[in-house]
């Protein structure tokens, strides 16, 4: 079950201009409600401290004294906040006030937003949110004049800078990560809004206000989930923003230590969900401690304990009551000393060492990314020749090291032979201590691997990945992205601000991402190299008579071809070597050259063809072998083919004059991309049935990462379509690729292995997963004729048939890999004419990808599909509303979960009976959903059903008897039944260890 739990994180940088860039003052403030104030207290005594010992300086110096309170944003570099701190680090750092216009302000803020509850206070928040809206504008109006000011500051050059950051709630798989706004322009995305947007979505606490639209449709909510000690991504962002600089103090300011209000009435799954995925206050503080232990007087941390556990966060009343503990607190002797010293690092910073070394440690508890869940840099090709300057530059390039970024881009026509020189580079080079490979066909591909970076982590994103990535600065790790040929691809702001990049492209724009001496285009073979690469793949013996037919071809081809490359000369060799009895042809294109003597590179047997503008070589041609062309060359190109075709009905002639001339994809492009298409057109025609069925799914699938595993899978899946003519269609597919039993395997390998031996497709054997070049997919396409909209719905058809409704961890990492296929292959296919059982299978793949949108849209046609064809009560049709609900209620969409929940289980119960598992589980699904809506009486109600039930039909122990209780102890958690959840929860955690271990992660 996913739940839907989101973050808002403010945050507000100062930027020094100093060129002797001092050690770095950094500031995290908690959240904490209208105690809030107690952060602006200390704030006000560290200034207060710091304008009293700036003076004695000064008077020393003979210099003026500082007549009114320093600003904290001309003394911090980097201010975080969430919730309430957020919205002071606004104040302090985008708005720019003094401590004292910021106490006024927020004293004014919380009486007004805190002062009317709404009459009902659960759903949308017990607070109205148009309250705090309309507070936070007049904040912003009294110091900019534009209540509407946007968050991102105009004038870049100014010292101080703000940023805002929190997590979407829309996007599950991304959750746990805070998304930074900022008042300034980086690498990473911004997202566009007002400084009174940026504060709601901060301060948005469940049921306490509703959550803030922002952007393309994406809902916010408080950081405090989770993130209410921000001190962990203060250092992270620092350290990407100023890199190797030193750190002089971190402080951390918290209003409350013990857990209040706002943490009793949050839903059930979202207090499940932060235990799995987040560290709280304290043990963000503990890690703090460790990282900083033997640098003393740089971490510093002032927490009000004593007398602000009972004032709850919206008791606005008791604002008086936090200043008199704050003052209590400050007067204490060791809080005097904290704060002499943190004013001390504040004017005068002593920094030891870089911040890098606090990012890079990571706390004992938590993963790092493991290289067994990446995608590997395949090997390239063998034989691989020549290429040795471009090799060669590329090594010169890399071995000049250095702190910033080092990005090389190869850059050609399609086919040159990019990827393969980058293949060789990588198995050669020894310098990296890591390669991450990135498949860049697409924005989805690329992040998708991107994520797989960190996927040992619990923080598991593009931005996680890319300041990890950014992090590593002891490790010289290359970040290779391959095939980034889409001109709308933004790539730049996927590369992290250092280390070593390498990317393949068709795109020349792609050269301004590199330095000087940066990129190479990657044009023709040596005229030596691409001869030698001929012999070798013919497997022909080096004798004269072989010297002058790979010379004859080599040379004739060389002038039309610029950026031959390795792969059309080996497509090549493959069909002539396999032609024993001649029955070939060799085409000599724009031989116009009078100079040049043709005759003299003819073979003396086989087929030839020959365009040129000189006439006199008409004399090389016996009676009707020659005709004359018009204007329009390439398609007059077609008349003479088709007559050569008729005069010798071959059908190799037939497939050539069709995929050179008449293709749709490729009409009019250069004579280069013509004859390898001829080459490629006259090694289908000696594929066998199943083997051109198999390009031609592998030409509608993703291009790399193409796995034996799902069309087995689909093989020996027992599911019927509903559609049997499609039916009908995937059953010979299949039966074509191997007969069902143990010998598929080696039925499916030896049909692969036909398609690469004519270079058609490649086996990767470091993933062990097939790919097929781009160029081959759009011939192969071509090849289809009417067919390749049925081919599209096979194939997604094989792809659905393959997905299993199971859940072990190599299950879910196989559906990982599926959705870069079936983003390819659902191209211009309506879900209508698709069966059920495959959507939903594709459904499944996007729900575990947070691909809300794109689940539902499924979802919704297999339960319209079922009513029809099953009818409400049938049991598939019941699953089709309960994975919808699922949805429905990942997306936040609680009144349409509930909906759908309350019918299914009621047929359920009907259908079946009370006591029956999937009613259990019906009434389960609908308590999270009351749940999540703050209904906690209706939610517990049915938790304690299922329980109940469960230990009657189970056993007390049994595994589902657990969670019930587990979920039925986070309901009374969240009412504040703390005595009812803890006798469960210790039930249940002393079952659980005689079940399974002490040290089990349940």
């Amino acid at each position: 079950m996913q739940h839907v739990i989101s973050h808002s994180l403010s945050l507000v940088l100062t930027m020094t201009s100093s060129e002797e860039r001092p050690p770095l003052r950094l500031l995290a403030l908690d959240g904490g409600g209208i105690r809030g104030l107690s952060e602006l207290l200390i704030i006000k005594e560290v200034m207060h401290k710091l304008m009293f010992e700036e003076n004695e300086k000064r008077e020393k110096d003979g210099k003026e004294p500082l007549s009114a309170l320093p600003k904290p944003c001309d003394y911090f570099d980097l201010i975080g906040g969430t919730s309430t701190g957020g919205i002071i680090a606004l104040m302090l750092g985008r708005l720019r006030m003094d401590v004292d216009t910021a106490l006024t302000q927020y004293d004014d803020l919380a009486k007004q937003v805190f002062s009317a509850m709404k009459p009902w206070p659960w759903g949308d928040g017990k607070f109205r949110a148009t309250t705090l809206e309309a507070a936070m504008k007049s904040v912003v109006k009294n110091v900019t004049g534009d209540s509407e000011s946007s968050l991102l500051e105009g004038d870049q050059a100014r010292v101080c800078r703000t940023f805002t950051s929190f997590v979407c709630a829309k996007n599950a798989h991304n959750m746990e990560i805070p998304v930074l706004f900022r008042t300034y322009q980086s690498r990473e995305t911004h997202l566009d809004c007002k400084i009174w947007e940026a504060a709601r979505a901060t301060s948005a606490a469940p049921t306490f206000f509703k959550r803030i639209i922002i952007g393309r449709d994406q809902p916010f909510i408080d950081g405090g989930l989770g993130r209410n000690n921000p001190s962990q991504v203060v250092l992270e962002e620092a350290n990407a923003l100023f890199g190797a600089r030193q750190i002089g103090c971190l402080a951390g300011i918290i209003g409350i230590k013990k857990p209040g209000l706002w943490q009793r009435i949050l839903p059930t799954d979202v207090i499940d969900a932060l235990k799995a995925i987040t560290t709280d206050c304290e043990s963000t503080h503990e890690a703090m401690l460790r990282r900083f232990s033997k640098l003393p007087s740089t971490y510093f941390r002032l927490n009000v304990e004593q007398g602000m556990q009972e004032i709850e966060l919206s008791e606005w009343e008791k604002l008086s009551n936090a200043e008199a503990h704050t003052t209590q607190y400050m007067r204490k002797e060791e809080v005097t000393e904290k704060l002499g010293s943190l004013v001390s690092a504040i004017r005068a910073p002593r920094g030891q060492l870089p911040l890098e070394q606090f990012v890079t440690p990571r706390p004992p508890n938590e993963s790092v990314p493991q290289a067994r869940e990446r995608k590997r840099c395949p090997r390239p090709v063998q034989p691989f020749m020549g290429r040795e300057e471009i090799l060669d530059k590329m090594r010169k390039y890399f071995e000049l090291g250095g702190d910033s970024r080092r990005v090389f881009v190869l850059h050609g026509l399609g086919g040159s032979g990019k990827t393969q020189i980058a293949f060789k580079f990588v198995q050669e080079s020894t310098c990296f201590s890591d390669v991450f490979y990135i498949d860049a066909t697409n924005e989805q591909t690329l992040r998708t691997d991107l994520e797989a970076i960190t996927q040992g982590n619990t923080e598991r994103s593009v931005d996680a990945s890319l300041h990890w990535l950014a992090s590593q600065r002891e490790g010289n790790w290359l970040l290779f992205f391959d095939n980034a040929d889409d001109v709308n691809l933004k790539l730049k702001k996927f590369l992290p601000q250092s280390g070593n990049i390498l990317v393949t492209t068709r795109n020349p724009e792609l050269r301004l991402l590199s330095a000087k001496d940066g990129d190479a285009k990657v044009g023709a073979m040596e005229h030596e190299d691409a001869k030698n690469l001929l012999l070798d793949r013919a497997r022909a013996e080096e004798s004269d008579e072989n010297k002058v037919l790979a010379e004859a071809i080599v040379q004739t081809l060389k002038p039309s071809l610029q950026g031959n490359t390795e792969r059309s000369v080996d497509a090549s060799l493959h069909w002539l070597a396999s032609q024993r009895e001649g029955n070939w042809l060799l085409f000599f294109d724009n031989a116009d050259d009078v100079n040049l003597k043709l005759k003299k590179f003819l073979p003396q047997s086989g087929n030839i063809l020959v365009t040129t503008r000189n006439p006199e070589l008409r004399l090389l041609s016996a009676k009707d072998g020659d005709a004359k062309v018009g204007a329009m060359e390439h398609e007059d190109a077609k008349n003479l083919l088709l007559d050569r075709a008729r005069a010798e009905e071959s059908d190799e002639n037939k497939v050539l004059a069709e995929a050179i001339v008449q293709n749709n994809e490729f009409q009019g492009d250069d004579p280069y991309e013509r004859a390898v298409y001829a080459t490629w057109s006259l090694s289908y025609d000696k594929l066998d049935a199943s083997a051109r069925s198999l390009l031609q799914i592998f030409s509608l699938l993703n291009h790399e990462g193409i796995s034996e595993e799902m069309f087995e899978k689909a093989a020996s899946s027992e599911e019927q379509l509903e559609d049997s003519e499609l039916q009908n269609k995937v059953t010979e597919l299949l039966n074509e690729l191997g007969k069902r039993g143990p010998d598929w395997s080696w039925d499916f390998k030896q049909v692969t292995k036909r398609l690469c031996s004519y270079s058609l497709i490649e086996y990767d054997a470091q993933n062990h997963t097939y790919s097929i070049h781009p160029l081959v997919q759009q011939w192969s396409r071509s090849t289809m004729d009417g067919n390749r909209q049925l081919m599209r719905k096979c194939v997604l058809s094989i792809i659905g048939l393959s997905i299993s409704w199971t859940f072990d961890d190599k299950d879910y990492k196989y559906r990982c890999t599926l959705l870069q296929h079936i983003s390819s292959s659902r191209v211009s296919v309506d879900p209508e004419q698709m069966a059920s059982s495959v959507l939903s299978g594709l459904a499944l793949v996007y729900s575990e990808q947070g691909q809300w949108n794109e689940a539902e849209a499924l979802e919704v046609v297999v339960m319209e599909k079922r009513r029809q064809l099953l009818g409400d009560d049938h049991p598939d049709t019941l699953t089709s509303m309960a994975n919808l609900a699922a949805t429905y209620r990942s997306q936040g969409k609680w009144n349409e979960a509930e909906a759908l929940e309350v019918v299914v289980m009621e047929k359920t119960k009907q259908l079946l009976r009370d006591d029956h598992p999937d009613t259990l589980t019906s009434m389960a699904n609908l308590a999270l959903t009351y749940s999540d809506q703050g209904k906690w009486n209706e939610a517990e109600a049915l938790e304690v059903v299922v329980m109940e039930k469960r230990k009657q039909l189970l056993r007390d122990d049994h595994p589902d008897t657990l969670t019930s209780m587990a979920n039925l102890a986070a309901t009374y958690r969240s009412q504040g039944k703390w005595n009812e959840a803890e006798a469960l929860q210790v039930v249940a955690m002393e079952k659980r260890k005689l079940l399974l271990r002490d040290d089990h992660d349940c």
